[in-house]
């Protein structure tokens, strides 16, 4: 293939990145917010992913795992003059994140569920 299509094929990634950035940044800003308190909080270990041919590479030396902090955080979702009671398991960050029971986050849960729940970040 010549250096044309490379350039349109890059151009239409860059596009089709920017695109999910702009949407997800309109729902972060669009959509409501919840404030999510954590109830319980563990690491787990997951295994990573090496890219095509991993099978063979994990063979040879071995899987490759990451540690993630993960937790169950519990907090209400508003839909008209309902108010609904969601529990939810969502990956926090790395342990060096040091996120604790109790602690209050900011949560985007999608339209009419409480599932698919973004968090933002840390109530201050």
């Amino acid at each position: 293939m010549g250096f044309w299509w490379y350039t349109l094929l890059f151009g239409c990634l860059i596009f089709v990145s920017v695109l999910v950035f702009a949407l997800r940044a309109w729902r972060f800003n669009h959509f409501p917010h919840a404030v999510a308190t954590i109830v319980d909080v563990w690491d787990k270990q997951i295994r990573v992913s090496r890219g095509r041919g991993s099978t063979l590479t994990d063979l040879v030396v071995g899987p490759k795992y990451e540690t993630i902090t993960v937790g169950r955080i519990q907090f209400e979702r508003r839909s008209g003059n309902r108010t609904y009671a969601c529990t939810m398991v969502v990956t926090l960050g790395a342990p060096s994140d040091k996120y604790q029971v109790g602690e209050k986050l900011d949560v985007v849960p999608a339209t009419g569920t409480c599932q698919r729940v973004d968090v933002i970040g840390r109530v201050k």
